[in-house]
């Protein structure tokens, strides 16, 4: 198992908004840094995708859908409450497709 610290101001995931492309990519993060939490993600009553979606593809609508965006936006928090001490998970300051833990930046 590895840390954020291993992570930090690595590239997870770019060039992609495509939550086909986000949602795995997030999740095997949350996997390998905190597999409590991802535990609970994928013993949940709702699956991650719906099963469905595995026979329809990345065409499916449910990845346009509010849940799962809903989902993304949670795995946001989840890995943002990993982000080592002055870091966030999310887009990087200079480049809105490139997803990792990058260093806040100080309020001027």
């Amino acid at each position: 198992m590895s840390s954020a610290d291993d992570w930090k101001d690595e590239t997870v995931i770019r060039a992609t908004y495509r939550s086909q492309d986000l949602l795995p990519a997030f999740l095997d993060l949350l996997r390998e840094l905190d597999p409590v939490s991802y535990s609970a993600w994928v013993t949940s009553t709702w699956s991650i995708p719906p099963a469905y979606v595995a026979d329809e593809g990345d065409e499916s609508a449910w990845w346009e859908s509010e849940d799962c965006s809903n989902c993304i936006e949670t795995l946001f928090d989840e890995l943002n409450a990993c982000a080592p001490d002055g870091y966030y998970f999310g887009a990087h300051p200079g480049d809105g497709s490139d997803f990792g833990f990058w260093k806040q930046e100080e309020d001027l």
